[in-house]
This record gives structure tokens, C-alpha cells and sequence, in this order.
């Protein structure tokens, strides 16, 4: 029989051992295909049509961050896997030894049947991704909602990095883990199942030092919150949970069993069994259940977070307050060509049949003096009797300034939760402002009301006849700004009179961006383009639609939510393969473990509770740090966010904990049904 020969038989003969890793290694390959298809797809290195440049950065950057972290979760999962294969061939590697097999062949034949599994499962994972090359497009093109599509393409170049990657990734674990294997005698090699372990060990101090540890890490993120926005914080608030989770696994559970030993109710029952079984096992999983934990942590905020990012209470938190707004500026030399395309706008609108509210009003420059501050500061106001025309429109709240105030409203979610964190009388003050008659002191209000049209920051709301005598210093060019409002209901389900408006918009805008370079080209060769600027902005107005900002918001959110599932899908078959490697990698050890309760008498019942109850702490017990992690995590996220996302939050971890028990009643099943087979029929071995 050839060496290769041998190799092949040992990966077909040990389909129960790699068909699992094989499979899930697939997955991991088709996923990462799919991110570089996607990467080098025509329309991505040129720009998405009808997307922002935003947006098409966002797609390129998020493509890549999600091919490293599938490299790296697949790195994990395969150095794991190939180390849990080890110790499960123990016997059978100690066999080959006695036979007389060199150390040397004996790490050629383990490399040699890692690598063609992993070959193998690189030239499958692209196939299918090949295959269903145009059914990814399509799903793709809905989720990133595509009006124009992502056309077909062979992909050539995705096929070629997902295979060199995966080559050197399986390359390089095999080099490593074979490398690391020592030459045990054969005693230890042939009889390592029969050796008995030395009863785990534990240290008070390490057991305390795990719930210091997470305390100062849960600490770090808080005081990264409320004090000081550090990287270093972060940093240490990641380091500090990592090492308190291995501790957790490593120590305290430990620790726990060895406490339960020495109680009386040790002695009482099954419970002998459980704890002498649970002691052992809590020490030879540690390793496993903290790598679960830290990256579930890590996959339930990635996956919550991007749910979050779709949501339409994200999308419009700090948006504009109707549908589309056009501002410019009131100068000497401006044109009415703004009003023209507002009127082009509304009558657009009425002849798709929808009622629209179109408002024209002016906010004018005032300069104000806040206390104990020096320089120059700038608010544009409007007038008390325009803005509730204004608000009737759009739905918003009237105001009625009395003679003397002034109102402020929010114009971003951050300041509104500033405003309302304020108390009554922080939120009133005494502020000098300038007027055609000098200085004059007017009372400010803040108002926890967010109100936002175009990119007006300071916005305030004052008498009539107080905003007709608000003034600037002289020699400062600030003019009156337009603003022409309109808004309808339908701006979001009516996406052909929004594709119209948008085409009109972005028409003028790309004109506006001819004509500027032509103009900067000019200057360039040192002539004089005064004359040319001020006739181009003549006619320049800037907008915002809140058509534009959802579709870019839609595209950009699907994008991450995209890359957010699939990658808790290689998370998830990830862990239900090492579980089901813990599992069934010892079946045969644990079936004479088994065979001897079944031969001293213990009812199958009783075996099969203490099975349950172990399989319950190994699906279980990480996942519950992880949430635990996760939810710390999220909270910060909320606070920096400064909006309620939690429901998001609960329903991923919902999700999850559905697909983790369903997970554990397939494996119990088969699990219990492998094991009554070994307990009960000798020969099954």
C-alpha cells in the first residue's frame, strides 16, 4: 500500500471523526467566497450605481474586515479541531508506532490527511459558491436594495484568493500542530485512554483573581463611558474579560466541583457520579468553553449591533424633519434658478397624485455672546410666525415666543438627550445678542424638542419683531438663508417619484461639479475666476432628501447585516462542529465508561440524566457568559448610541438560544442512542 494510499484511508475510514469537520470547513470556504465575489464584482471597484461613494466605501471595507475575521474564526476553529483529533487517535497513532512507523512518517501522514481534507473542502466550498453564483447576486441585489442590480460574472479572481487562502490557512495549521506533537513512549501512546488523570487543581487566589478581573473589566468600559473615551480603556476592558473568562472556566468551575466533593451531599444519590464526572470535564473543556464564550460574545454584539443599524428608529434618529429641503444663500447676486427647481419638485409631486406641503421662509444671521467665552459665535433664527407654519406642515409642535425670548431647538438625538438631561433651570439662561440698537439681553430656552431642517445647527425660534432686528457685525458676509420645505407621506413607498426627484437633484448637483472644476482648472493656469465663482453660485443651493439618506441607509445597513449573519453563521456551524467533535470524538471511551454503570446496574434513565445534565453545561453554560459579555458590550453600545436598542438586542439572543437548544435536543438524541449501543451491545465497539 503507497503512503498516500494510506492517507486517503484514513480520511474516508474516519468519515464520523472528519465528516463534520470537513463539512464545516466547506461553509467556512463558501462564505469567505462569497465576501471576495463580491469584493472584485465589477460594480463594487467601480462604484455602485445610484449609491454614494460613502456607501460603496463602506461595501469595500466591510468585505474585507469580514474575509480577515473569516480567516481567523476559521484558524481557531481548525487548530482546535485538529488538536481534538489528536487526542482521539492517541491509540490509533501509538498502533502505527508499534508497527514500526518512523515520528517522522507518523507527522507526514497527519499533515498529508489534514491537507487533503482541507484541499478538498476549498475545491467544494468554491464550487458551490460558483454554482450559486447568480442566486448570491440576486439575493445580494435585494438586501443592498439595487434598483439597477449586480450583473453576473465568473469569478475568477474570488475563486482564485478563496483557494491560495484556504491552502496556506489548512498549510499552516498542519505545519504547526504537526510539528507539536511529541514522540510519546508507545506505553503512553497505546494505554493514554487507560491512564488515570490527576485530580484538577485549583487556587484560591486565581478563583478570586477571575472575579477581579471581570469587575475591573466591566469597570474599564464603564469609566470609558462616563469619564474618559481612551483606547487604552477599551483595550484593557478586551484583555481584562478575556483573562477573567479563562479564569471563570479554568478555576472557578473547577473550584465549584471540588467544593461540592467535599460536602456531605456528595455521597447522596447520582450526585457522586456528577460531580467526579463534572470535576474532570470542567478542567479538560476549559480551554474549549473559553474560546466559545469570547467569540459568541464577540458574534452576538456583531449580529445585535447591525440588526440595530437597519432599523428605521437608527436610520432617521437625527434626519431632516420633512421629506426634502433646498437651502441657499439670499446675496445681492443670487438667482431665483433654486425656486425654479422647487416648484419642478412640488409639481412632481402632485402630478404622481399625492397632497404635498411646500413652504418657502428665510432664517436670518444673529450674532450671540455666551458667558465666560471669548470670539465670535453665530445662530441663524426664524421667525416664530414662519416656523409654525412650518411645524402645522410637517407635523411638528408650535411655539410661541414671547417679546424678549428666544427658543432653542435640538437638531441631533445627542443634543435632545442633553437638553433633557438638563434640569428646568439649566435649561434657561440670559444671553446677549446683537441688534440694530447694540447688545441686547434676551432669555434662552432650550427645549427638549428635536427640530432639524438642512444642516442648521444652532436653530433658534424668536418673535417676529425681535428676528427683524437681530444683526451681524459689519464686514462678516452672512446672508439670510432660503429654505424651501417640502414634504408628503409618501416619500418612502412611492420609489418611482423618488428615483425622479433624485435624478433631478443629482443632475444639477453633477453640473455644479462640472462647472467648479472647470473653473478651478482656470485658476490653475493663473487667471482670474472671480468673475466666473460668483456667477456660479448664483445659482447654488444645496438639499437634503430624506429619500437619498434612506437608500443610502437601506444599502449600507444590508450591507452590515449581511455581513453580521453570515458571519454568525460561521460562528454557529463553528461551535456546533467542536461540540459535536467533543462529543462523538470520544463515543467509544465514553461507551465503556457507560457499558461499566450499565454492568453494575445503574437503570438507563439515571444514565441518561447525567448525560443530559453534562451536555446542558457544555451548550449552555458559555453561552450564558457570552450574554453576559454581550449584553455589557451592548450597553455600551446604547450609551454611546444615546437610543434605546435593546429590543434588537433581545431578539438575536432569542434567536440564538432557539437554535442552541435545538442543537442540543439533535445531539442529545443521537448522542444517547450512540451510547446505549456501546453500554448494552459489547460487540457495537
Amino acid at each position: 500500500m503507497s503512503f498516500f494510499k494510506l492517507i486517503t484511508n484514513n480520511v474516508f475510514r474516519s468519515a464520523r471523526t472528519y465528516g463534520s469537520y470537513f463539512l464545516s470547513s466547506v461553509f467556512s470556504v463558501f462564505v469567505f467566497f462569497i465576501f471576495a465575489m463580491l469584493t472584485f464584482h465589477p460594480q463594487l471597484q467601480s462604484g455602485i450605481t445610484g449609491s454614494s461613494a460613502e456607501v460603496t466605501l463602506l461595501a469595500r471595507m466591510g468585505l474585507g474586515v469580514s474575509q480577515v475575521l473569516v480567516v481567523l474564526l476559521s484558524f481557531i476553529f481548525l487548530w482546535y479541531s485538529f488538536w481534538t483529533f489528536l487526542k482521539a487517535r492517541k491509540r490509533d497513532l501509538g498502533i502505527y508506532m508499534m508497527l514500526g512507523m518512523k515520528p517522522k512518517d507518523l507527522r507526514k501522514m497527519l499533515f498529508g490527511e489534514n491537507m487533503l481534507i482541507g484541499f478538498s473542502a476549498s475545491i467544494v466550498g468554491i464550487g458551490l459558491g460558483v454554482l450559486f453564483t447568480k442566486v448570491i447576486l440576486i439575493v445580494v441585489q435585494n438586501v443592498l436594495a439595487l434598483g439597477t442590480g449586480l450583473k453576473f460574472y465568473f469569478p475568477l479572481v474570488g475563486s482564485g484568493l478563496t483557494l491560495v487562502t484556504y491552502i496556506v490557512l489548512f498549510l499552516l495549521v498542519s505545519l504547526i500542530m504537526t510539528f507539536k506533537i511529541q514522540t510519546e513512549n508507545l506505553n503512553q501512546l497505546g494505554k493514554s485512554d487507560e491512564t488515570p488523570m490527576p485530580l484538577p487543581k485549583t487556587h484560591p487566589l486565581l478563583v478570586l483573581g477571575a472575579f477581579l478581573s471581570l469587575a475591573a473589566g466591566y469597570g474599564s468600559l464603564v469609566y470609558f463611558l462616563k469619564k474618559e473615551a481612551s483606547l487604552w480603556l477599551l483595550l484593557s476592558c478586551v484583555l481584562l474579560t478575556v483573562l477573567a473568562t479563562f479564569l471563570f472556566f479554568h478555576q472557578v468551575t473547577v473550584y465549584y466541583y471540588r467544593w461540592r466533593r467535599n460536602r456531605r451531599t456528595f455521597w447522596w444519590g447520582k450526585t457522586m457520579l456528577a460531580v467526579s464526572e463534572g470535576i474532570y470535564r470542567a478542567k479538560e473543556n476549559a480551554t474549549m468553553y473559553a474560546l466559545i464564550a469570547c467569540t459568541a460574545s464577540v458574534a452576538l454584539v456583531a449580529i445585535s449591533t447591525t440588526a440595530s443599524l437597519g432599523s428605521a428608529q437608527t436610520g432617521n434618529r437625527n434626519g431632516t424633519s420633512a421629506a426634502i429641503v433646498l437651502v441657499n444663500n439670499q446675496e445681492e447676486n443670487s438667482s431665483d434658478y433654486p425656486l425654479t427647481v422647487g416648484k419642478q419638485i412640488n409639481q412632481a409631486i402632485e402630478k404622481a397624485g399625492h397632497d404635498s406641503f411646500y413652504f418657502i421662509g428665510e432664517t436670518y444671521p444673529v450674532q450671540y455672546f455666551p458667558k465666560g467665552e471669548t470670539g465670535d459665535f453665530f445662530a441663524y433664527a426664524m421667525k416664530a410666525s414662519d416656523y409654525n407654519q412650518l411645524a402645522k406642515g410637517v407635523g411638528a409642535k408650535e411655539l410661541h415666543p414671547k417679546p424678549g425670548e428666544i427658543y432653542e431647538l435640538a437638531s441631533s438625538i445627542s443634543q435632545l438627550n442633553e437638553f433633557k438631561q438638563m434640569t428646568p433651570s439649566e435649561r434657561v439662561e440670559k444671553r446677549e445678542v446683537l441688534t440694530t440698537s447694540g447688545k441686547q439681553t434676551m432669555t434662552l430656552k432650550r427645549l427638549p424638542l428635536q427640530f432639524r431642517i438642512a444642516q442648521s445647527y444652532r436653530f433658534y425660534i424668536a418673535p417676529d419683531e425681535e428676528v427683524a432686528r437681530f444683526a451681524i457685525p459689519e464686514g462678516y458676509e452672512m446672508a439670510p438663508m432660503r429654505y424651501q420645505v417640502i414634504d408628503y407621506d409618501q416619500w418612502q413607498s412611492d420609489k418611482d417619484l423618488g428615483v425622479q426627484i433624485q435624478q433631478i437633484l443629482s443632475q444639477d448637483r453633477e453640473r455644479f461639479d462640472k462647472k467648479f472644476q472647470a473653473i478651478y482648472d482656470k485658476s490653475d493656469q493663473g487667471k482670474d475666476t472671480e468673475a466666473d465663482y460668483k456667477e456660479l453660485y448664483r445659482d447654488y443651493y444645496s438639499y437634503e432628501s430624506r429619500y437619498e439618506v434612506w437608500q443610502n441607509q437601506r444599502q449600507a445597513n444590508g450591507l452590515v447585516l449581511m455581513i453580521g449573519l453570515l458571519l454568525g453563521g460561521v460562528f454557529f456551524i463553528f461551535t456546533a462542529s467542536i461540540f459535536y467533535f467533543r462529543l462523538f470524538g470520544d463515543l467509544d471511551k465514553e461507551g465503556r465508561y457507560h457499558r461499566s454503570l450499565y454492568q453494575i446496574g445503574l437503570p438507563p434513565k439515571a444514565r441518561h440524566r447525567l448525560v443530559s445534565g453534562q451536555m446542558l453545561q457544555m451548550f449552555f453554560i458559555p453561552l450564558l457568559v457570552a450574554i453576559l459579555h454581550s449584553a455589557v458590550a451592548y450597553w455600551g453600545i446604547v450609551e454611546l448610541a444615546e437610543i434605546n436598542l435593546w429590543s434588537h438586542f433581545f431578539t438575536i439572543i432569542g434567536c440564538y438560544l432557539l437554535a442552541m437548544s435545538l442543537l442540543y435536543l439533535v445531539c442529545r438524541f443521537f448522542y444517547l442512542r450512540n451510547l446505549d449501543e456501546r453500554a448494552e451491545s459489547p460487540g457495537s465497539f
